[in-house]
């Protein structure tokens, strides 16, 4: 659940449509607390439309219904911004409140940097890397994340339910990106 919370920082999004994103690599893993992510999904959009949906820091709760609140805190300059964000994710019946306050370095025109500040978040560790490349007229995201939770997750059912899940939200987001770029 908060593997989807964390995915779903930049642009996490909710829908039920046919896609034809195509999810290549979708990768996790668990050693003593630490979870480590990797995916990369090809979607049906510009990537300069992409990049801005992504970088839409204030309208992040227009993309995806876990995300319950999100503001830029403070500006450095056009590429730094430090963004609060609430999220409420659920997986069964179990569901969870995450708390976030991250520093995002957009590298253009392909990176973004997102880094969790332990004093405010729900995460003792957090780095994102987000890659947004252009293949032809398509978009493929390249993602990977180090993240230590300040909450429990049962070692037992976790990575294996963690997978799941992400499998399943990452095709439900890649829809929604993928609707929002045709609008723009």
């Amino acid at each position: 659940m908060w593997l989807r919370a964390t995915a779903c920082l930049t642009f996490g999004l909710w829908t039920s449509v046919t896609t034809a994103a195509a999810i290549e690599v979708l990768e996790t893993t668990h050693d003593n607390g630490r979870y480590t992510v990797s995916f990369e999904v090809v979607l049906d959009a510009d990537r300069d439309k992409v990049w801005r949906i992504m970088t839409d820091y204030e309208r992040l709760p227009r993309v995806s219904k876990i995300i319950v609140e999100s503001r830029v805190l403070k500006q450095e300059d056009a590429n730094l911004h430090r963004v609060g964000v609430t999220l409420q994710a659920c997986v069964l019946i179990f569901c969870k409140t995450v708390k976030r306050v991250v520093d995002i370095e957009a590298r253009p025109p392909e990176e973004i940097l997102v880094t969790d500040d332990p004093a405010f978040s729900n995460f003792s560790y957090a780095v994102e890397r987000w890659r947004v490349a252009a293949e032809g007229s398509k978009t493929r995201l390249n993602y990977t994340a180090e993240l230590v939770p300040d909450f429990f997750i049962p070692p037992l059912i976790g990575p294996v339910v963690v997978k799941y899940f992400l499998r399943r939200e990452i095709r439900l987001t890649a829809v929604e990106v993928e609707a929002l770029a045709s609008h723009e």
